[in-house]
This record gives C-alpha cells, sequence and structure tokens, in this order.
C-alpha cells in the first residue's frame, strides 16, 4: 500500500559477518599479492570480484532492509569499489573482448586517494558506534587506500602496501569470526 511503512524485522540474523568475511579474504588476498607472497592476479581478481563484491553488496543491502544505514552504506560502497577495481584491471586484457587502455597511475591514485578520504570520513562514525574493531578495521582499511596512492603516486613501497592491505583483511576476518562467535555464545572482544 502507497505510503505504508515497513516494520524492520530485528530478530533476522545479521549479514554483517558475510560483509566482513567478504573483506577479510579479498583484503588478504590482495595484500599478500601486493607483497609478492603469491603470483596469481587472477586469483585475486575472482577473491575481489565474489567475496570483495558481491558478499559485501548483498550484506550491504540486507543491512539496508534491517535499517542500519552505516552498515547497509560502507558495505554496498565498498563492495562496489571491489568491483570497480576488478574491472579497471580486468579491461585492458581484454574483458568482453574490448581491449582498453590501462589506467594512467595518476587517475589509479587520485581514484585511490578519494576512497581513502571516504574511508576516513566513515571511520569518524565508527567512533560513535563504540565497537573498537571497528574502528581498527576502518583505520588499516584507511593506510590501505592512502598507501595505495601513494604506490600510483610517487612509487611508494607495494610490499608495504601489501602488508597494510593484508592487516586489513586479518582485521575485517577476525570481526567475522567474532560476530558469528558471538550469535554461539562465543564472546569475543569486539
Amino acid at each position: 500500500m502507497e505510503g505504508e511503512v515497513t516494520i524492520k524485522d530485528s530478530s533476522a540474523a545479521s549479514p554483517a559477518a558475510v560483509g566482513f568475511f567478504g573483506l577479510g579474504f579479498a583484503a588478504t588476498f590482495a595484500g599478500l599479492l601486493n607483497m609478492g607472497v603469491i603470483p596469481d592476479g587472477l586469483m585475486v581478481i575472482a577473491m575481489a570480484i565474489t567475496l570483495g563484491g558481491v558478499a559485501e553488496v548483498i550484506a550491504g543491502w540486507q543491512l539496508w532492509k534491517k535499517g542500519d544505514t552505516f552498515g547497509a552504506s560502507a558495505f554496498t560502497i565498498f563492495g562496489l569499489w571491489w568491483f570497480a577495481f576488478s574491472y579497471i584491471n580486468l579491461a585492458p586484457v581484454g574483458i568482453f573482448n574490448a581491449p582498453m587502455e590501462a589506467a594512467s597511475a595518476i587517475s589509479m591514485g587520485l581514484f585511490t586517494l578519494v576512497w581513502g578520504l571516504i574511508a576516513t570520513a566513515l571511520t569518524v562514525a565508527t567512533l560513535k558506534i563504540g565497537l573498537k574493531m571497528l574502528t581498527v578495521v576502518f583505520v588499516v582499511l584507511d593506510l590501505t587506500f592512502f598507501s595505495l596512492a601513494l604506490v600510483f603516486l610517487i612509487g611508494f613501497s607495494l610490499t608495504i602496501s601489501g602488508l597494510i592491505t593484508l592487516i586489513t583483511g586479518i582485521v575485517a576476518l577476525y570481526i567475522g569470526v567474532a560476530l558469528v562467535y558471538g550469535e554461539v555464545g562465543i564472546k569475543l572482544p569486539l
């Protein structure tokens, strides 16, 4: 009915764990690639699309239904970032049979810099939410974006940026596990 207000179902399970697992797996493997630990960029792109992209976007949309604007916005936009970043990396090799010119270092630097600024703006909001590990994951996410921007703009160490990205992934995986454990009565610090 038009104009009807829908009451959100607060008894439904939170999809946040799935979103954190998506971020965690994608960032962990991206970090390992950038550190030179694993050589397979295609596997990392697959993780970025399926876990970083699909899992985070689905979690974001489910959180939207639950009325969680912060979680919905964060998971959805960062899930879409994984899709965009994957496309930028796949387009030059001929995705959809139409090879495109690779993005320039300055374009990629500005791309990741702007995402770092948005992540930092959201980090400020995490301080009001009161979950220390949420703030930690956002701080290392900020550092991930800014370190990537520096890689593209001034040739900063990709290995160090990869290590920061790996830390982001590990913290996100920890949060995912802590959220699942909390549902079954095992308390981990959040």
